[in-house]
């Protein structure tokens, strides 16, 4: 691909960029409690306390998975920005399409909890999927032939990010065939996501130490 044009390169302030992106995960990491809706004693007379929090489960652990892949890919989010020099058009609207799937996840969130079914556990993961698979390009997009990095970037480093970005995409990729052969808990696989990451890190550690000690 070429390089961003003139036009391309208008200065955009990163920090205005990295408060809107801020601002976007706290808000839709917040509003995620709100698929814990409890029931009124009114519609449920016979339902105790104990009985409502019962119910409330499959909602939270829903809530669990979705607040955590927020704050992973959160911190993805920051790490990439942190090597990015300066913010081209292409780039802003790749991070603002990424940010528009941030939105959406505490919608599906809350669609899986109340309609625990196929669709909805698919929609759920798509949504994820989608945001992952914005994250791997942004980070492609600004990386390749080191477009908006530093030109002394390590590739390996390159190389990690784009790999840390597809663990997600990867697991609902998982959750979607899951769903389709009928699993009612295809979500569950998120749960994965720590191990898969530490697992790509320490196979980056024992490459980039080996390339040390052969050199």
């Amino acid at each position: 691909m070429n390089e961003p044009t003139a036009e391309d390169n208008i200065s955009w302030e990163k920090n205005r960029i990295e408060a809107l992106t801020d601002g976007v995960f706290a808000f839709a990491m917040t509003l995620l409690v709100t698929s814990m809706i409890l029931p009124h004693a009114a519609d449920a007379p016979a339902l105790t306390a104990a009985g409502a929090l019962t119910l409330l489960i499959p909602n939270f652990i829903h809530y669990v998975i979705a607040f955590f892949v927020l704050a992973a890919f959160w911190t993805a989010h920051h790490l990439q920005f942190n090597q990015v020099r300066f913010i081209s058009r292409p780039f802003l609207k790749l991070n603002i399409i990424g940010l528009f799937f941030v939105t959406l996840v505490p919608f599906t969130t809350s669609f899986v909890g109340d309609y625990p079914d196929t669709l909805a556990s698919i929609v759920f993961e798509l949504n994820l999927m989608a945001l992952g698979l914005m994250m791997f390009v942004q980070w492609y997009y600004a990386a390749h032939n080191r477009r908006l990095i530093s030109p002394q970037y390590p590739e390996s480093k390159v190389r990690q990010g784009l790999y840390r970005n597809l663990v997600i995409p990867f697991l609902s990729l998982a959750g979607v065939i899951l769903a389709l052969a009928g699993s009612n808990e295809s979500t569950v696989v998120y749960l994965l996501s720590p191990f898969a990451s530490y697992a790509m890190s320490c196979h980056f550690a024992r490459n980039q130490s080996g390339g040390e000690g052969e050199g």
